[in-house]
């Protein structure tokens, strides 16, 4: 008897020291189980929210900010004994053990606060009006995101004519990707207040009188206003038998510079007469004239000298140089270079037609856009290109009897499918100065489609990356799509970045997890 009893009291006492291991074990399961889910439904309210916006519906966010989950574990056990000791029954026989009865129980809880916070009136005006920052922009090319899809998402405008947007895009997206661009938030020098003029000394005071000077601080720079481009130097130690690819960068950077030329501030290079003395200054028929030249190959050149006549950076304000600065600078507008959406502000420029940036496909059209050669190369690619014959006619209406359109449309076509061409920089046979070369870089752009998502009757075949179901359709992003996998998180970033503290205080409850 004292040997069973031993067994269950031990027993007993296992049981109810096992607690100490629930607060471990509570953690191990329940974080990633709770970061699972809020990850996943994050996922489905950012891919709910853009089709919201494509079908012109107003956008909910409902925010988790709190979960508090408790756990508790209560063990029990009851026993008794009867007939203690041996005695002889009616029949002669004798009972060799006592009776009697033991039981034991244990129950596991776990009880989850878990605070939702709806976004409503001015904070969600705030978060989704508030244009992107300048400074945000830098920090997300910091974080390696690639330069086409953050600037073509953020950005309204690049440059002072509409038409030229995706001529400037294309030409930063390639010589960013060759690695010659470094993009960087500043202040701009020609937007900064004026500075004080000096007063005049003043006569001594006469003696027995007080003088009382108050000195005024200095008027900070302020916040960044502007992206600038960065030209990188030439590596000294670099191949010389690269040559043809310095000639391309510098030759890129000719055309950037003669787009923004009368944009940006007054330039002087260190040997001005040697500059002229080859024809490069900065005017937009020097600048034109070495584009042709640095195109072709039969005559060599100094690179290192062209290059030390032209700026080594663009300045991509965001706000205006005032009047009088734009006199002294001889700028022709001193109005903004460079203007960003608000979060709402990218998602309907990303799905709203004309020129969306999102695409609403079949399966069939999905498979069909990524079995294109030049979109097999997922791992370095930011954005699919499609062809005009893949494109839905109503996001880039062409009229039949626009023939000028047509034409660019098949030699944009033509280019596209011609084996290794990078599909940044559009070249046409003919001078940057013509028509074509901006009308067809600008369709070349709006040929690009960032986030493929697939809309069908029935659930998705495999598991998906996202995926929501709405107005008796399935919309998901497919789980082997990478490029729109990149391209749904950068816009999940910027639906968070602009994201406002909570006004509400946070939960302070008491746990008990674990102990005795």
């Amino acid at each position: 008897m004292r040997f069973g009893l031993f067994i269950f009291v031990a027993g007993l006492l296992a049981l109810l020291t096992s607690c100490q291991y629930v607060g471990p074990i509570a953690i191990d399961q329940g974080r990633d189980r709770y970061n699972n889910i809020i990850q996943a439904t994050s996922k489905e309210q950012t891919l709910s929210n853009i089709i919201r916006v494509s079908n012109h519906d107003p956008i909910s966010v409902m925010d988790v900010t709190e979960v508090d989950a408790a756990q508790s574990f209560v063990a029990g056990a009851t026993s008794g004994l009867t007939n203690i000791g041996a005695k002889r029954g009616t029949t002669g026989a004798t009972l060799t053990a006592a009776l009697g009865s033991a039981s034991a129980n244990a129950q596991y809880s776990e009880t989850p606060t878990i605070r939702y916070q709806p976004l409503l009136g001015q904070a969600l005006i705030a978060q989704l009006v508030t244009p992107v920052s300048v400074e945000a922009l830098g920090l997300l090319n910091d974080s390696s995101w690639k330069v086409t899809p953050l600037l073509d998402f953020a950005a309204s405008y690049l440059t002072l004519d509409y038409h030229e947007f995706y001529v400037a895009l294309n030409i930063v997206s390639e010589l960013y990707t060759d690695g010659a661009l470094e993009l960087v938030a500043a202040k701009s020098g020609l937007t900064k207040a004026p500075t004080p003029a000096k007063s005049e000394p003043k006569a001594p005071a006469a003696p027995g009188t007080l003088t009382l000077e108050v000195a005024t601080k200095p008027e900070s720079a302020g916040p960044s206003d502007s992206l600038d481009i960065y030209l990188q130097p030439f590596h000294p130690h670099e191949p010389r038998n690269e040559l043809a690819e310095r000639r391309r960068q510098l030759q890129l950077w000719t055309r950037l510079l003669w787009l923004y030329y009368g944009t940006q501030p007054a330039f002087t290079p260190q040997n001005p007469v040697r500059c002229g003395q080859i024809g490069l200054t900065i005017s937009v028929r020097d600048l034109r004239a070495w584009d042709m030249n640095l195109r072709s190959n039969r005559r060599t050149y100094n690179l290192d000298e062209i290059r030390q006549c032209l700026p080594n950076f663009i300045e991509l304000r965001t706000a205006p140089v005032p009047p009088e600065q734009a006199r002294n600078d001889n700028l022709v507008s001193g109005a903004p270079m460079m203007r960003t959406y608000s979060a709402l502000g990218i998602l309907k420029n990303a799905t709203e037609r004309p020129h969306p940036k999102i695409a609403f496909v079949t399966r069939d059209f999905f498979n069909r856009i990524r079995s294109y050669p030049w979109n097999q190369d997922v791992d370095n690619a930011s954005f699919y290109t499609l062809l005009p014959e893949t494109e839905d006619p109503l996001d880039n209406p062409i009229a039949p009897t626009d023939l000028k359109n047509l034409r660019i449309d098949q030699e944009v076509t033509n280019w596209i499918q011609t084996p290794a061409n990078d599909l940044f920089v559009y070249e046409p046979l003919g001078p940057i100065s013509e028509i074509d070369y901006i009308e067809g870089n600008r369709r070349l752009g709006l040929l690009r489609r960032y986030i493929l998502i697939v809309v069908d009757d029935a659930p998705p075949p495999v598991a998906p990356y996202a995926s929501h179901f709405a107005n008796g359709k399935w919309y998901y992003i497919d789980g082997d799509d990478e490029i729109s996998q990149k391209n749904f998180n950068l816009i999940a970033l910027f639906l968070t970045m602009m994201a406002i503290p909570s006004a509400l205080p946070p939960l302070s409850p008491v746990i008990n997890v674990g102990g005795n």
